[in-house]
C-alpha cells in the first residue's frame, strides 16, 4: 500500500506539471510577459535588444544588458509573422520598439505593448517604415517612411498618447536623425537642409549651406557640408567630397572641424573618442575612421560589415552592428584597437540595436 500511495501522488504531481505548462504555452506570450516582470533590472548604463529565430521559425525579441548577461525574452512573434525590422529603444531604456506590418510596436520591458500605426492610406501608396527614433523621454517617435517605386522619403511623427504617425511638414525628401529635446527632432532633407522639427510642423534650419548626415556628439551636432546626394534604397543623403563642421542645438557657434580632403560620397556615422569621425563610403557595409594625411582606414580589416558602432557610457569599449553579429570592441587598451580587441559577442541575431544613456555635455 505505501508503494501504490506513492506512485498515485507522483502520478498526480506529474499531470499537474503537464497540464500547468500546456496552461502557460497557451497563454500566448504571457510566461514571457511573467519572466519579463520578474527579472532583475537592466543595467542602466548600457543596454542590448535583438531577436533570434527558433526552430518552430517565430522570432523572439531579447533584451540583455551590454556584456549579454541578464539576458530575458520579451516577445515572440507568431511563426508567420513578417520579419522585424528597423529594432530601437526607447530614449529612456525602458522599452524595445521595432517596425510591423502595420507600423511600430513598442514592447516594454515589463512585456507591456503598445502600437503604434502608419495610417493604412500611407501603406497603400506603397510607403513603409524605414527607420525610427526616440525623444529622449521615450514619448515621442519620428519615423522615416520610403516607397520603394520612386525613392519618396518622408518624416511622420506620434507620440504614445496619440498612437499614430501623421505628417506634419513638406521637407522633400526627408530622413530623421535623432532628437535635439523632447520637443524638436533633427531631420535631414535633399533640399540639403539639417535643421529641427517639431511637431507643430516648424522647421528650424541649424546651417545655411548645403548639409547633411548629423549625428549628436557631446552637445553639438556634427554634419558634412557639401554637395548633397540620395542614394538608391532609402539609406539615407551623403555628401560629395565633405568637410566635417558641427553646431550648436541652437545654431549657433558653427564652425569647420575637419576638411578630411578625400573624394567621393561619404555618410557621418559618428565620433571616435579621439576626436577622429565614423563614416560610411557610397554604400560600401565597411565602417571606416578617418585619419591624417587625408586617410581612411577600415575600424577592423576582419570585422568590416558594421553599419554601425556604439561606444559605451565610459568610452572603454563599444559594440559594432554587423549583419548578424554583435561585436564587442575593447578600447581599454587605447582608441586603435588590434584585431585583437575585435571578438564576437552574440551570433545568429537579427535587427539589433544597442542603448546606452546620451552624454549630454563633453
Amino acid at each position: 500500500m505505501p508503494y501504490v500511495a506513492a506512485a498515485l501522488l507522483i502520478a498526480g504531481a506529474s499531470s499537474a506539471l503537464v497540464f500547468g505548462t500546456i496552461g502557460q504555452e497557451d497563454a500566448s506570450g504571457s510566461a514571457t510577459i511573467d519572466v519579463a516582470r520578474s527579472a532583475p533590472q537592466l543595467s542602466s548604463t548600457g543596454r542590448l535588444a535583438y531577436w533570434r529565430q527558433n526552430p518552430a521559425g517565430a522570432f523572439v525579441l531579447f533584451a540583455a544588458n551590454l556584456d549579454g548577461s541578464l539576458v530575458r525574452p520579451l516577445l515572440t512573434l507568431a511563426a508567420n509573422s513578417s520579419r522585424p525590422l528597423a529594432t530601437r529603444w526607447t530614449g529612456d531604456g525602458q522599452a524595445v520598439a521595432f517596425v510591423s506590418d502595420a507600423g511600430i510596436s513598442v514592447i516594454g520591458l515589463d512585456g507591456a505593448r503598445l502600437d503604434i500605426a502608419l495610417p493604412p492610406a500611407i501603406r497603400t501608396t506603397g510607403f513603409a517604415i524605414l527607420d525610427q527614433r526616440w525623444s529622449p523621454s521615450g514619448t515621442k517617435v519620428a519615423a522615416t517612411v520610403y516607397r520603394s517605386t520612386d525613392g519618396k522619403s518622408d518624416v511622420f511623427l506620434a507620440t504614445r498618447l496619440r498612437p499614430q504617425l501623421a505628417h506634419v511638414a513638406d521637407l522633400g525628401n526627408a530622413f530623421t536623425a535623432d532628437w535635439l529635446s523632447d520637443d524638436e527632432v533633427l531631420i535631414e532633407s535633399d533640399r540639403g537642409i539639417v535643421g529641427a522639427l517639431h511637431e507643430s510642423g516648424t522647421l528650424r534650419k541649424l546651417v545655411d549651406p548645403p548639409a547633411a548626415s548629423p549625428v549628436i556628439d557631446g552637445g553639438r551636432v556634427y554634419f558634412l557640408a557639401g554637395t548633397t546626394n540620395t542614394k538608391a534604397g532609402g539609406v539615407g543623403i551623403y555628401v560629395q567630397n565633405p568637410a566635417v563642421w558641427s553646431v550648436a542645438p541652437d545654431g549657433s557657434g558653427v564652425r569647420r572641424e575637419d576638411r578630411l580632403g578625400i573624394g567621393g560620397d561619404f555618410k557621418l556615422d559618428g565620433r571616435w573618442p579621439d576626436g577622429r569621425y565614423l563614416l560610411h563610403a557610397g554604400q560600401d557595409s565597411t565602417q571606416y575612421l578617418s585619419g591624417a594625411a587625408a586617410q581612411l582606414k577600415p575600424l577592423s580589416e576582419v570585422q568590416r560589415s558594421l553599419r554601425r558602432v556604439v561606444l559605451s557610457a565610459d568610452r572603454r569599449s563599444a559594440i559594432g552592428l554587423g549583419g548578424t553579429r554583435l561585436i564587442r570592441i575593447d578600447l581599454s587598451r587605447g582608441f586603435s584597437p588590434a584585431e585583437s580587441a575585435f571578438s564576437v559577442l552574440l551570433d545568429g541575431v537579427v535587427a539589433a540595436d544597442v542603448w546606452v544613456p546620451r552624454a549630454l555635455a563633453p
